[in-house]
């Protein structure tokens, strides 16, 4: 039928695409008894080799080495970008088992099967405690779509309990927002946006959101928020290294020793400004989140000293001195 004909290029690119590499060539008569045996459909060679020049000219690079065969020469990904790729799917451990793997099945699906095995290298998702939601994915879809529209969404939002299961807060409240953007900062996604009842900004983990539905509501503009001349994406995931809530400050931080630069550019990218780079100490000077400030000061407290906002640095002090008790009781 004039119907299967057509079709038949469609199973040339099935073909070549899962049984041929450059270590493992096709003749059109491979080609013509593999497509028999998954689509039971036998194609003559002068068929065959019409596809294969179609698939040609429209941008397929397919190699043909004389009567040795042919075989597709080159794939959607290197193979660097697609390890790349499967290493991310497989470190989140926000993405469920099971979707982890479906990605992975389709990223795989553009390389021969005998390529396949050299990425099983990477550790296996099921080796790996994650997340249970297994709504992740249609809720970044919903989120997409209603930022998109400007509208706002309610969700649930919810919290491991001490036996580990997922349950709602506040007894499965639904909260009232205006989403701004998505970000991935490492590993975890975040939703920024405002809670209808205050007037700042918020965050919440993608991967606690469930019940989302978007709301014929505009969202608060971002623009009519506390602090709004200073949010924007790109500063917000400089200032947000732990996705804090709260202020922003400038920061000045003595650096013991410039080889610590390196810690500094890992968490902050390279948006500050180092005074006396020549020295063995070395002064910085950065925006950042508050919150997160103090955080990262106490883990870092060793290598690093903050020197203003001496407010920040009081409640540095503060918090060092809380851990001082904690770790000063005896068993």
């Amino acid at each position: 039928m004039e119907s299967d004909k057509k079709i038949v290029i469609f199973y040339v690119l099935e073909v070549l695409t899962k049984f041929s590499d450059e270590n493992h060539l096709l003749t059109y008569s491979d080609i013509q008894n593999k497509i028999a045996e998954l689509h039971n459909v036998k194609p003559n060679a002068k068929t065959i080799a019409s596809n294969i020049n179609t698939l040609i000219s429209v941008g397929y690079e397919i190699t043909k080495n004389g009567k040795n065969g042919c075989y597709l020469s080159c794939r959607e990904f290197e193979q660097g970008e697609l390890l790349y790729l499967i290493d991310a799917i497989n470190s989140s451990v926000y993405i469920p088992a099971k979707q982890a793997k479906e990605l992975i099945d389709k990223l795989t699906k553009s390389i021969s099967i005998y390529e396949k095995p050299k990425y099983n290298t990477i550790h296996k998702v099921d080796t790996i405690a994650r997340s249970k939601n297994r709504e992740m994915f249609y809720v970044i879809e919903v989120l997409n779509e209603a930022i998109s529209q400007g509208k706002k969404v309610k969700f649930n939002y919810n919290e491991y309990s001490s036996k580990k299961e997922m349950q709602p807060r506040f007894k499965g409240k639904q909260f009232l927002i205006s989403p701004y953007f998505m970000v991935n900062s490492r590993g975890r996604y975040y939703l920024v946006c405002n809670y209808d009842k205050y007037n700042d900004i918020s965050n919440y983990k993608i991967e606690c959101i469930s019940n989302i539905s978007i709301v014929d509501e505009p969202i608060k503009p971002i623009s009519t928020l506390d602090n709004a001349e200073a949010i924007s994406k790109e500063n917000y995931i400089n200032e947000h290294i732990y996705m804090t809530f709260g202020k922003s400050v400038n920061t000045t931080i003595k650096v013991e020793n410039p080889k610590y630069i390196n810690e500094l550019i890992d968490w902050f990218g390279d948006t500050f400004q180092v005074a006396n780079p020549a020295n063995d100490e070395c002064i910085v000077r950065l925006r950042v989140n508050e919150q997160a400030l103090i955080y990262w000061a106490l883990q870092y407290g060793e290598h690093f000293e903050i020197l203003k906002p001496a407010e920040t640095r009081e409640k540095i002090k503060e918090q060092i001195e809380i851990l001082n008790k904690k770790y000063e009781r005896k068993e």
